[in-house]
């Protein structure tokens, strides 16, 4: 079995490949090769691989959101794209020009970029995905003085593993403009290549970002209020994942008048908190990358004892209750246990 095959996918329902170009941009040695003719996309092993990068861009919760600047190249560039003024090799080789100069002259790099055209229930976008060379080790065999000599050599490079995540990405709504990327390529002097370089764009915060400052902001809240940080904490994973699961996108407000119901000072400071943060009102998260990193809620008291359970537990006392006790301390029940399991 290949490691395509073994790796799970998310859904890729209402996702429609339309085209594909791949491009070369090895400025470690000086081999620059555009592709003048797209992918073949009836190779199902060359769609399944394309697909695979385009739905992961989809659900990466690294992605930021960016706007395009005024005088930005690549945005005038998709808008003829857009209208059929240029198609998928032309357009895809006039944009990565910036990149290309960089890696020949500013920083040397070996990359691929895979440009793919697709919709998403209708809608147009253009992904550019950077894939990095990989340096691998090959054996061979020789003939020398009469005697066979197997020996390795150093100096082939490789696409990725397909299993390998992904640095530097972006993508274009071709309808509304709209931007989302990811830059963790470590580029000289801390530059966003993506942004800088490719779409000549501004970034904002990612949606891990958004998560985790909200679930850093419950937490402060909890403690400055003298409530248990465990239970708040819950029922903020528990908000996020049903409302993912709702397809809603993850709003400030609304989470705070559910978490908060009861308690209006601390739905105050949590809101002023994430007013000073500049978080988003509202956030658009992926259910694949969200469903299980909400569901459980784990915690460790200072004598050394670990729980998990589901933070949708954090609602109600059917299954677990935190008790404060006269002295501060806190008991802990576990109710309605039938079994108990050794975990090994």
């Amino acid at each position: 079995m290949t490691e395509m095959n073994e790796t799970v996918e998310v859904s890729t329902a209402g996702l429609e490949i339309s085209a594909a170009v791949l491009h070369i941009l090895d400025g470690r040695h000086h081999r620059i090769i555009l592709s003048q003719q797209t992918m073949d996309l009836e190779d199902p092993q060359i769609e399944k691989y394309v697909r695979r990068y385009v739905s992961r861009s989809r659900n990466d919760m690294r992605s930021k959101p960016g706007t395009f600047l005024e005088t930005s190249a690549f945005a005038k560039e998709a808008e003829k794209y857009f209208h059929h003024e240029t198609n998928l090799p032309e357009f895809s080789s006039e944009v990565l020009k910036p990149l290309i100069e960089y890696f020949e002259h500013e920083e040397a790099g070996s990359f691929e970029a895979l440009a793919v055209d697709y919709r998403y229930d209708d809608v147009p976008y253009i992904l550019f995905v950077l894939l990095e060379e990989t340096e691998t080790l090959q054996a061979y065999s020789d003939d020398a003085n009469g005697y066979i000599v197997n020996t390795v050599s150093f100096s082939h490079s490789a696409l990725p593993a397909v299993s390998k995540t992904v640095s530097s990405w972006a993508m274009v709504n071709l309808l509304s403009s709209e931007i989302v990327y990811v830059d963790e390529g470590k580029w000289k002097d801390g530059m966003s290549l993506i942004t800088e370089k490719l779409l000549e764009a501004e970034g904002g915060i990612s949606k891990k970002e958004v998560v985790q400052s909200v679930r850093e902001i419950a937490h402060e809240v909890a403690e400055e209020f003298d409530e248990n940080p465990a239970i708040v904490l819950g029922k903020v994973k528990s908000y996020i994942s049903e409302a993912v699961e709702e397809g809603m996108a993850l709003n400030t407000d609304t989470l705070v008048s559910e978490v908060f119901e009861d308690e209006p000072e601390m739905a105050e400071v949590f809101l002023r908190k994430a007013e000073r943060k500049t978080l988003p009102k509202e956030t658009e998260l992926p259910k694949a990358s969200i469903r299980m990193s909400m569901k459980k809620q784990k915690i460790k008291t200072d004598t050394g004892i670990e729980i998990t359970f589901p933070a949708s537990y954090s609602d109600s006392h059917e299954y677990i209750e935190f008790i404060r006790n006269n002295d501060g301390s806190y008991t802990i029940e576990i109710r309605m246990v039938n079994k108990i399991d050794s975990q090994i």
